[in-house]
């Protein structure tokens, strides 16, 4: 029996601020600033992405300073996302790995 293995990894997303910080700039500017702060706000929500992106990106910079190449899936890729990240458990490391390769 498979089951289904959840990653327990926690993904911090730190543009709600600046967000807030632009809708709030953008509800009192003038005409000539509007234009410039709804595109400020546009790209504040293509920059926004899924926890899951997060992780595969995380997990592909981690592997590509480590010199592995993408797609590895060995146990030497398992263990360079374990030595960046001690307390990444190997079910995780797996699901990371095989994630990264996929994408």
């Amino acid at each position: 029996m498979r089951t289904t293995c959840h990653l327990n990894l926690v993904v911090l997303h730190d543009l709600e601020d600046v967000r807030a910080a632009v809708e709030e700039a953008l509800a009192h500017a003038d005409a000539a600033e509007a234009p410039g702060l709804r595109k400020a706000l546009s790209l504040i929500e293509a920059a926004a992405r899924s926890d899951e992106d997060l992780k595969i990106r995380w997990a592909r910079q981690t592997l590509d300073r480590a010199g592995v190449a993408a797609g590895d899936t060995s146990t030497r890729t398992i263990r360079e996302l374990r030595r960046a990240a001690p307390q990444l458990g190997l079910a995780e490391a797996v699901e990371l790995v095989t994630l990264a390769a996929k994408h």
